[in-house]
């Protein structure tokens, strides 16, 4: 099913990722977050992306919010 999702977005964080993903719901788009239960987070000074990731059919309206989460970080 992983090859059947689309990347809507890449967070800094896990955080960052499920207020996202929290956003997606409230529109009922259903996402995943790869790399949430990563063993390394915390432990490496590597950057460890944690990519939102929606069914192809939402990608668009998912991507919409996306950007208005982005407007909204970047005004505070």
């Amino acid at each position: 099913m992983q090859d059947d999702l689309t990347d809507v977005f890449e967070a800094e964080g896990l955080l960052e990722a499920q207020l996202v993903s929290d956003r997606l719901k409230e529109a009922e788009i259903r996402s995943f977050i790869e790399n949430a239960d990563s063993p390394f987070d915390g432990l490496v000074a590597a950057d460890q992306m944690k990519i939102v990731r929606v069914l192809p059919a939402d990608a668009a309206k998912a991507r919409e919010i996306v950007a208005e989460f982005e407007a909204e970080k970047g005004e505070g």
